[in-house]
């Protein structure tokens, strides 16, 4: 089944679509493609890959108390994090403001003490936080416009910004589609330099690549280092997002 529009929004950086196909709904901008989704009669579950694969950033840094998300898009990626762990506190910024109108009209996105919601600049926020350099444990990026991957990603002056902004053994995430341009060398060669380590890669089915680095910390991509976490943070999730 195609889907239709059931909402418009409109704002100077274009319109923004909410599309349904009656099982789920998806947030689109401009003749870009599915930006986020939700499923209807699970509005927690995570829909897309990606999303799933940034998740893996809490087995990463499973002490993690403190989180920023860069693009709040529909929001499945913020509800996810709340829902994971009671105790992480998360700051989103979004370009946006009426993205984050839709992800409340549409996409269940939560009032939430544990959840602030800033309209600006993501690559401003950073260079210039409203928290003290050093506060967060997890920094995830997920940037895109209509035309795609936002080109400031790879400045370097971007990510040495994002490094300052990471306690020590702090974690980025970034949420990447090379399209082609030659971002991805790029990026990984200069998240090595800034962070001083290599970082690590998980290509998904959807075309995204997702990048993961430490501060100062090399991190264990052998899955016998960590294999009882998944099974803890997926039952944890699963169990949350059917109301249990």
């Amino acid at each position: 089944m195609s889907a239709f529009e059931v909402s418009r929004y409109h704002d100077e950086w274009g319109p923004i679509h909410v599309l349904s196909d009656n099982d789920n709904i998806y947030l689109t901008f401009g003749n870009g493609g599915e930006q986020s989704g939700m499923q209807v009669n699970q509005p927690d579950r995570l829909l897309f890959q990606y999303t799933q694969c940034m998740m893996l950033a809490l087995l990463m840094a499973p002490a993690a108390r403190g989180a920023t998300l860069l693009g709040l898009g529909a929001g499945s990626l913020a509800k996810a994090l709340l829902l994971a762990d009671d105790n992480l506190q998360l700051t989103v910024v979004e370009l946006r403001e009426k993205v984050a109108l839709a992800a409340r009209d549409w996409f269940s996105l939560p009032d939430s003490t544990r959840l602030t919601l800033h309209i600006g600049d993501a690559f401003e926020h950073i260079q210039a936080p409203l928290l003290p350099a050093g506060q967060q444990d997890l920094l995830f990026v997920d940037l895109y416009l209509d035309n795609g991957l936002q080109d400031q990603l790879v400045d370097p002056a971007f990510l040495e910004a994002s490094y300052a902004h990471l306690r020590d053994e702090g974690v980025m995430v970034i949420n990447l589609w090379d399209e082609g341009k030659g971002i991805l060398p790029l990026c990984m060669d200069t998240l090595q330099e800034v962070f001083g380590s290599q970082p690590l890669q998980v290509s998904t089915q959807e075309g995204n690549v997702i990048v993961f680095v430490g501060k100062d910390i090399q991190l264990d991509p052998h899955p016998a280092a960590c294999k009882h976490k998944p099974r803890s943070l997926a039952a944890t999730l699963m169990c949350r997002c059917s109301g249990y």
